[in-house]
């Protein structure tokens, strides 16, 4: 079929724009119709839905991977316009970045660096407010140890903000630099587990709504976010796992690693779910997390195949705007944010829809708080 289609195109003597705008077309024509009949496609709409509703989500999304592309970790560097071309060698390259993508994405949405640097911020608020309303976020009231270590964590934060100001200005002794990036860890993986359990209770605020005033789901999620201030710090324990995890693969990428960590991440994906929902000690969030995944494995995989055959020509599609854009500064200018744009959008959409699906299938019966 490949070989008879290759035939078609020599002999209609098309040029590389022509053909790049008929396979485009073929493309959008056949997954428009693939959504049309996919037999997810209530969840698929009503997550669409939600991001068409919640344009400020996306907004973040986009921002945060662009401020985390110009200062933070970024995106390794892309290939050239020659190497673009050669898609025998891309593909297999493409599919496992897609692959690793769609499995980070439940547990870190949102670009983490630099936003982690607001940590200490929330965690100086979570600590006033458990001091002053402490049967608020939580059935019993807080020990006194427990208010100790969220005050520990909180003025910890604060002087980690305070290392990485002076680096801006100078550099650190080795040790004091070693302590710096160690605290970045902790606070990136803090952020990492508290936007997602957040994430996760501002999609239950949406589909079971308990007040007739939307503007207010963020709110409502932020504070049931507070109130699983510890589930949500035992997840960042097991973020900062798949963190420093990643860390070695940078430094060893060809390594067997990588695909376990990928395993890692899509057997334990339904745990920011569980820990936004279940109430419990953190095993017991644990469990639950993977009688959600068994639950809804069917449709996750369903959706997964749909993810990848999207997420690949995205991906591709990103990767030949940032070869184009290299050479030019306006380019970059007007390239960049769009890219980031789509892809957040694009991100948004695939993550809310796994979450439907968890919050559907998962539960016995769909979780009202």
């Amino acid at each position: 079929m490949s070989r008879c289609f290759r035939e078609l195109i020599v002999s209609l003597n098309l040029s590389h724009w022509q053909t790049t705008t008929l396979a485009l077309t073929g493309f959008i024509a056949g997954l428009a119709l693939h959504l049309r009949w996919h037999p997810l496609r209530q969840h698929l709409s009503d997550a669409w839905d939600f991001v068409r509703l919640r344009p400020a989500l996306v907004l973040w999304v986009a921002g945060a991977s662009l401020l985390g592309a110009t200062v933070g970790d970024g995106r390794p560097p892309g290939c050239s316009l020659v190497q673009l071309n050669d898609w025998r060698e891309l593909i297999l390259p493409l599919a496992r970045d897609a692959l690793a993508h769609l499995a980070l994405l439940p547990h870190a949405l949102i670009q983490p660096s630099p936003l982690a640097c607001l940590v200490p911020l929330v965690l100086a608020m979570l600590t006033i407010r458990i001091w002053r309303w402490p049967y608020r976020y939580g059935e019993r009231r807080p020990g006194p140890e427990q208010k100790i270590v969220l005050l520990a964590v909180t003025v910890t934060g604060f002087a980690w903000l305070a290392l990485e100001v002076v680096t801006l200005r100078r550099m650190l002794p080795e040790g004091a630099e070693t302590v710096k990036l160690g605290l970045r860890y902790i606070f990136t993986a803090l952020a990492c587990a508290s936007m997602q359990v957040w994430l996760a209770r501002f999609v239950i605020a949406w589909e079971k709504p308990q007040d007739t005033n939307a503007e207010k789901d963020a709110v409502a999620a932020l504070e049931e976010t507070f109130a699983r201030w510890e589930g949500a710090a035992l997840l960042a324990a097991f973020d900062l796992l798949w963190l420093c995890w990643r860390q070695w693969q940078f430094s060893v990428p060809q390594s067997v690693g990588s695909w376990l960590w990928i395993e890692l991440l899509l057997v334990f994906s339904a745990l920011p779910l569980a820990v936004a929902v279940v109430s419990g000690p953190f095993w017991q969030q644990g469990a639950a997390a993977l009688q959600i995944l068994l639950r809804s494995a069917f449709p996750l995989l369903f959706l997964s195949i749909t993810a990848m055959a999207i997420l690949i020509p995205a991906r591709y599609a990103s990767a030949l705007g940032h070869a184009w854009a290299a050479e030019s500064t306006l380019w970059r200018v007007i390239v960049l944010p769009l890219d980031a744009l789509a892809l957040a959008m694009l991100d948004c959409w695939l993550l809310l829809t796994a979450l439907l699906l968890m919050l559907r299938h998962g539960f016995p019966r769909s979780p009202t708080a």
